[in-house]
């Protein structure tokens, strides 16, 4: 085991630590007098982070000058500190990569902490490893275990690091596709939300794939043998993903037609929301009351769904009440107009109007038409019930009665049909029609 309190231990290495501690100073001050001169104030930035120290630009720069350094170095003294500070700084890098990725591509997300930590722990773990002199002997070993595949002898040291590599040049995909996906659906952008939204899905999904096809061919797998697992991939998706599938290019269908949007108010299934997210699977509709809806889109594109809020900026609503036949009629519905009126919601223009929609013996029916503005708001049948509210308040004050639905028995009637039945009662001294 390598004496490492021995080579601190000489001005050799005091010189070196005195160098890589200068290297960081001058490296922090110029990328926060950059951050400064950039204006850039964005605390969950991948390359900048919050304080310098926490991005991946500090290590990143220091990783670079010191594989510059250390050559020359070299040629002076033998080189003790600058190895450990380039493997530390390496390590910290590929921390920061990880961390910062996955919380820039998945914001929110409760799984993205307890990965990190796992991240860090097995990098911080494997530096450790190779501190003390064991790292080599691991790679030793785990280059021992080989299997065949293919007619190639595979070691498992080889599996490892085509794994390290994917997952890296996946996490570059991530950023990149992240920062894209920001930038598209930046409010300045004029396309709509559900257009950027489709185009930033399908960006990531086509970054994602070049990533691990150049993580895959830099591991030295042949891509030609991927053709066997795309045909079990296709009969994985005609069989068991079938319904699974159908959501996602249901999902890129709606996104591409626009015939659904986010912002849209929807009826589907009875539950009325506006939605708002849409996501490659699912869509998500919040109801006025709070209530929260994750609709496939399958269902969206197979099942009727009533578009509550349309292209027009008026919305046109209603509200029917009866009333008995000797009422001004006239005065009825001057009177439902003016509660109308009354009601903030209610546009002046288109004014609201009534129809008299049916003749009964039981009374007139009166519908009052209003136009509203905001729909995408909710709230249409609280409004309603204020708007019904108001109305029985202005017939009360004004003498109007609402007319309720009655039936006539006949006993004569009733008595002749329990008789064909063959129970027919007896028949009362006083039977008349009631």
């Amino acid at each position: 085991m390598i004496s490492w309190a021995g080579q601190f231990s000489g001005p050799q290495a005091l010189l070196e630590l005195g160098l890589v501690l200068l290297m960081l100073f001058v490296l922090w001050g110029a990328l926060r007098a950059l951050k400064r001169g950039l204006d850039y104030d964005n605390p969950d930035s991948v390359l900048f982070g919050r304080h310098i120290y926490d991005g991946v630009l500090l290590p990143l720069l220091a990783v670079g000058l010191l594989a510059i350094l250390q050559p020359l170095l070299a040629r002076v003294q033998p080189v003790l500190v600058l190895p450990l500070a380039s493997a530390l700084l390496t390590s910290l890098l590929l921390i920061q990569l990880g961390v910062k990725v996955l919380k820039a591509a998945f914001p929110g997300k409760a799984w993205v902490q307890p990965i990190s930590r796992s991240i860090s722990w097995l990098i911080w773990g494997w530096v450790a490893l190779w501190i003390v002199g064991l790292g080599p002997t691991i790679l030793r070993e785990l280059d021992a275990i080989t299997w065949t595949i293919g007619g190639s002898p595979v070691s498992l040291r080889r599996l490892l690091e085509s794994a390290v590599t994917a997952v890296i040049f996946l996490l570059v995909s991530l950023w990149g596709s992240s920062i894209i996906e920001k930038k598209l659906m930046a409010p300045a952008i004029g396309a709509r939300p559900s257009v950027r939204k489709a185009i930033a899905t399908t960006i990531r999904a086509v970054l994602l794939l070049i990533g691990l096809l150049v993580a895959l061919n830099m591991a030295g797998i042949d891509l030609t043998a991927l053709s066997v697992f795309g045909g079990a991939l296709g009969v994985g998706i005609g069989l068991g993903l079938q319904r699974l599938a159908a959501n996602y290019v249901s999902g890129f269908v709606l996104l591409t037609e626009r015939a659904i949007r986010v912002g849209d108010v929807i009826r589907v299934n009875g539950f009325e929301g506006t939605i708002t997210e849409m996501s490659g699977r699912y869509a998500s509709i919040m109801a006025s009351s709070g209530r929260q809806a994750i609709v496939p889109h399958e269902m969206l594109t197979n099942s009727m769904v009533e578009k509550v809020s349309t292209e027009q900026s008026n919305a046109l609503q209603s509200t029917s009440l009866l009333i008995t036949h000797g009422n001004d009629l006239a005065l009825a519905q001057q009177l439902m107009v003016q509660a109308a009126q009354a009601c903030r919601r209610v546009l002046a223009k288109p004014a609201p109007f009534t129809t008299l929609v049916n003749v009964s013996p039981d009374g007139l029916e009166l519908k009052l038409n209003y136009y509203i503005a905001d729909v995408h708001l909710g709230g249409l049948e609280s409004l309603r019930s204020e708007i019904n509210l108001a109305v029985l308040k202005a017939f009360a004050a004004h003498g109007v009665t609402l007319a309720t639905t009655s039936q006539s028995i006949n006993w004569g009637q009733l008595q002749a049909l329990f008789a064909q039945a063959g129970h027919a009662p007896a028949a009362s001294d006083g039977a008349s029609d009631t």
